[in-house]
Parts: structure tokens; sequence; C-alpha cells
């Protein structure tokens, strides 16, 4: 398979996927090639990280170094065009799913220490639509949605390197409220972890 290409089979995995948010808060379909995580990765490691503020937002902890805003090169691009084209298509064929073109224009690298206390339960800006992509390209943790701040119905997104981890956000038409976008975190962070995420900011 060429790397971030566009093939039926995968825009069917991507349209399952999305079609099952209307009744799932996450959906995290087998999407990316060992090649393709690959160059993400490796990419990923050569960028320059600084150490994340500790506390934001409502007592949100952060325990992770950050490169933001990530450039949008190389394979990076390549992914960002893969899910903007996947979307396209679906808006394509199902004109009222997004509020408008999804278009990445937020990128982030994440890169967690082993032993780190990763990243407190939040939810995703309001200015963030449509879509949350993240991609995780390396290491072991704990990637978790949950009902409430005190993360009572925990429950483990298996996002593994490959999958494709998709979250409704405001703009989605089957997100309804602004309320509903998932609450999620990240611990238990044994052997690092190295992940991206693309979003539409508005």
């Amino acid at each position: 398979m060429t790397n971030f290409h566009l093939d039926p089979e995968r825009q069917q995995q991507f349209i399952t996927a999305v079609l099952s948010l209307q009744h799932a808060a996450f959906a995290h379909p087998a999407f990316f090639s060992e090649a393709e995580i690959s160059s993400l990765k490796q990419e990923a490691l050569a960028l320059p990280f600084r150490s994340a503020r500790p506390v934001v937002g409502n007592g949100v902890h952060q325990d992770f170094d950050i490169c933001f805003p990530a450039p949008l090169t190389g394979s990076f691009a390549k992914a960002a065009q893969l899910l903007s084209a996947c979307c396209k298509a679906m808006s394509d064929t199902t004109p009222d799913l997004f509020e408008d073109d999804v278009i990445i224009n937020d990128f982030a690298v994440q890169n967690y220490p082993a032993g780190s206390k990763g990243i407190g339960i939040h939810k995703d800006g309001l200015r963030y639509r449509n879509l949350v992509f993240i991609i995780t390209l390396a290491g072991q943790s704990d990637l978790f949605i949950c009902s409430d701040r005190e993360g009572s119905n925990r429950q483990i997104i298996a996002d593994e390197p490959g999958r494709l981890v998709i979250l409704p956000a405001p703009g989605l038409a089957f997100l309804g409220d602004s309320d509903n976008r998932p609450l999620h975190g990240v611990d238990n962070v044994t052997a690092g972890r190295l992940s991206i995420g693309f979003r539409q900011e508005r």
C-alpha cells in the first residue's frame, strides 16, 4: 500500500468509524500501516519539544513534553490530507454531517516519559470542531474516556500504533449538544507515550 493513500477499503473503514459515533463516544479503527506509523514516529522524534504547562483549564494536570504548533510537513501533512479527504468524501454523500469542510489546522505532538502522570480528565475546547483525531506512535499507556471528572465509568480505548482514535466534537451532527463532547485522559504511562493530535480550530 502506498503511504497515506486513500483507497476504497480505507475510506469504508473511516465511514464505518464515523457513523459509529451516532451511538459511541469514540471510534478507533485499525487505519495506518506499519510503514506509515514508522515514518510519523521518525519525524515526530526529530521535532523540538518543550515542557507542557503543568496545570491548565479546570485544574487539569499535564505531564509531558509537547511540540505545538507542530509543522504540518512531510508525513504529517500526508496524514492530515488523508483524513481531510476522508471527511470530504463523507460530506459529498452526507452533506449535513459536518458544519463545514473539515480542514486540519491544529497539530500537536506529545511525548510522555515512562512514569508520567499523563494528562488529567478533560474535554477538548469548544473551538475544536467536527472531529478530533489521536494517533499513538509508540509506548504503553491508557487513553480512556469516562462519564465525569472523577473518572466514573472509565473505558480504556485501544489505541496501539496503527489505530486512529476519533472523538466527536461540536459541529458533528451526531454530537448534539456541545456539552456531550467526551471526557478523556491519559494515565498508566508505563513505557512512555508518543502521540499526535489533529484538530480543526475555528
